[in-house]
Parts: C-alpha cells; structure tokens; sequence
C-alpha cells in the first residue's frame, strides 16, 4: 500500500469490501476528510484509527435518481423544511445521494417544487440532492398511469426554461414521452442547449420513434416495462429500443411492477452497467398501509402496494436496500445488486464521484451485516449518529 501522511485520516476494515467492479476480502479503506484516499487489502503503516467490522460488509452509499417521497412527504407539494426532513430520514435507509422526482402537474405547482428542492439542497442535512428528476410533465395520457392526466401537455422550451431557472440549474434529468407533438426536438433542445439528462417514460413510442428519441440524445428509459406499451414481436416498441441499445434502464425490484424473471432478463441484457435500480417511492414509503396522496391522486396502500382509486398502480413503497435485498435474493451477485444502486445510475446521470468505492471519490460508505441490514452509515466521511 502507498504511503501516507496521516492528517485527519482513518481506516475502515470490513470482511468484504465492493468497489466498483470487484469483491475484497478483508481489506482496508482509507479516508482523510470527506474523501476515500486508498482502497487496499494490505493494513496501512502507522495509522492509527482504524474502524473494524468483522463479518461485515463495506459498500458504497445507495444512490436513487427516481424517488416522489416517503415517511408522509410529498416531495412534489411539500415545503422545504419536509424536504429537508426527508433527506435526514432517507439517509438512515441507507441511501446517502438521491434525485427529488416531481409528478405532473401545473406549471405553478413544478416551479415551486423545483424552487423548495433547491433550497433544500442548499441546507446540506441528510441525504445528499443530486439534482431534479420532473417526471413529466411531457407525457403520452394513453400510457399516464398515476401522473395526473389534467395535466399532461405537449413540449415547451419556453416552459422548460422557466422551471431550469427556478431550480437554479439544479435541474438535471426530465422524463418525455418521445412521440408526442414536437417531442424528439425537445429532447434534442434540452440535451444540447441545457445539458440536461433526457429519460423516455411514459411513453406509446414505436421501436423506430424511441431509437430517434435516443439519436437525439435521450440515454435513460424511466422503470422499464411499466408506463409504456407492451413488447411485440413485430412491434417491440420502448422496451425493445431499450434491451438492444445501450441506454440506461431504470427497474423497479419490489416483485409487484416486475415479476423475477423479468428482472433476470433485463439483467441479461443490459448488464449491471446499465441497469438501474430506483424506488419510484411513493409518500406512503416506509409507513403501514393506508390512504396517502400522491400529488391530486389519492393512492391506498394495502399489503405493501400502492395503487390509485381506479387500481392503477401509483409507484411503489420500496425502500432502494430492499430493491438490492430482492435482486440478491433472487441469484444476482452481490457485487452487481449494488452496483445498480450506487454506481450505474450515478454514471447515467454524469456524476462520477459518487455511488463508488474508489479513490478521490466522497466517502459515503454503508457497512452491512450477511442478511444486508444496515450496521452503520458513513456519509462524507463521518458516522452518521442518530438518524
């Protein structure tokens, strides 16, 4: 191992240890203040402080770019204090960075959602904010789902700018469906003039409309198979544009929107580099079941699932650690479950010192028992108490 000078610094020792593309055994991760500064397997000379977790495991902090809330905050219509009360409470889940998604809706309600969003960033407590994820409000209504239909309308930069602007650039990845009026020039607008991330969702696209969709620049699909029409053999559509390009996909593993084998088979195909696990959660995550809202849609959860009145199905209750439980779980190895949730959706998303065990990246670090519970959370470099 190299050396070091050993200011502010300390070491972690876990049985196992996931980096980004390999499992160490009993091996050793060195921080110096907010930063993982060595990753190595040999015990560093002459330090000090080390954190020792026998039979434990060393994992990078969960990351979820599509989450609408949870513990009762919605994160599309609440104020920023409730924003800032979810992070702290996300945090202690396990998920150290994540990306606020707001549902459809009009145009006062998003600016005001991107606005308290980005002064909740600006309080740095809890859960780190990547940036704004706006499912909507650009979507197809025949395949709308839980978003509000009332409001689903056609592409406008002028819009788009407005929102861009109230958010303080902390805009970062809209959901479009590509077939509608003006939509594949949106996308191309928003990706070259913004520099913001474009996922296709929501979505009646032919194979031809999404492959055009992703020429102009859209590289994630929002919760693959769901919201979007069915896989045809002569017509396989999004999904089909999906498994045989290499975008990024974004999968939701409660066992409700997808069933395993299904999840097996995307895995196949697009890998754990491009397979992305989010929890599309709803503000009814992480309590019991009941009647919440989600935006102007009242949404009853019962036995874990969250559907609307009509029975149409209003994300999800999942907490991202069980998404990653479920995937192992179901034969996928270890390494490639978090790999899903830390670093592949921080690499869809361009951020690349985030979601890793890896030097020079922040040193947001899980450490977990063999049933996956979760011991301890490190978040920029210090313990987190408390939460």
């Amino acid at each position: 191992m190299e050396r070091y000078i050993f200011h502010m610094m300390f070491a972690i020792k876990a049985d196992v240890v996931l980096t980004p593309y390999k499992m160490l055994r009993e091996a050793y991760v060195l921080i110096e203040k907010d930063r993982i500064v060595g990753v190595s397997k040999d015990k560093p000379e002459g330090l000090r402080e080390i954190h020792r977790y026998d039979d434990c495991i060393l994992a990078p902090g969960l990351v979820d770019i599509h989450t609408h809330g949870g513990f009762g905050i919605d994160l599309t219509y609440s104020a920023t204090k409730e924003i800032v009360d979810f992070s702290r409470r996300l945090l202690a889940t396990g998920v150290t960075s994540y990306m606020p998604s707001t549902v459809t809706a009009s145009n006062d309600v998003i600016e005001s959602a991107v606005r308290n969003i980005r002064e909740a960033s600006e309080f740095h407590c809890g859960s780190r904010i990547l940036g704004v994820h706006l499912e909507g409000p650009y979507l197809n209504p025949v395949r709308s789902g839980a978003q509000p239909r009332e409001y689903i309308r056609k592409p406008s930069l002028e819009e788009f700018e407005g929102f861009y602007r109230a958010s303080g650039k902390l805009l970062k990845r809209i959901t479009v469906a590509p077939e509608i009026d003006n939509g594949i020039d949106f996308i191309r607008a928003v990706v070259e003039r913004f520099g913001v991330k474009v996922s296709i969702g929501h979505s009646d696209a032919t194979y031809e409309q999404a492959l055009n969709a992703i020429k102009a620049g859209a590289n994630i699909v929002t919760h693959l198979f769901n919201g979007m029409r069915g896989y045809h053999h002569r017509e396989p559509g999004v999904i089909g544009a999906a498994l045989t390009t290499d975008v990024y996909a974004e999968i939701i593993v409660d066992f409700i929107h997808l069933h395993p084998a299904t999840v097996a088979f995307t895995v196949k195909c697009k890998g754990p580099s491009r397979t992305i696990l989010v929890s599309d959660a709803t503000p009814g995550a992480g309590l019991s079941d009941g009647i919440y809202t989600l935006g102007p849609n009242k949404v009853i959860i019962k036995n874990g699932v969250a559907r609307t009145e009509e029975g149409v199905l209003a994300g999800s209750t999942l907490i991202l650690i069980n998404a990653v439980r479920n995937a192992v779980k179901m034969g996928l190895p270890l390494n490639n479950a978090f790999r899903m949730a830390t670093s592949t959706p921080c690499e869809a998303i361009g951020i690349k010192d985030v979601g890793r065990v890896a030097r020079g990246c922040i040193a947001d670090l899980l450490i977990l028992d063999k049933r996956l519970e979760i011991m301890k959370v490190y978040f920029n470099g210090e313990i987190c108490e408390g939460e």
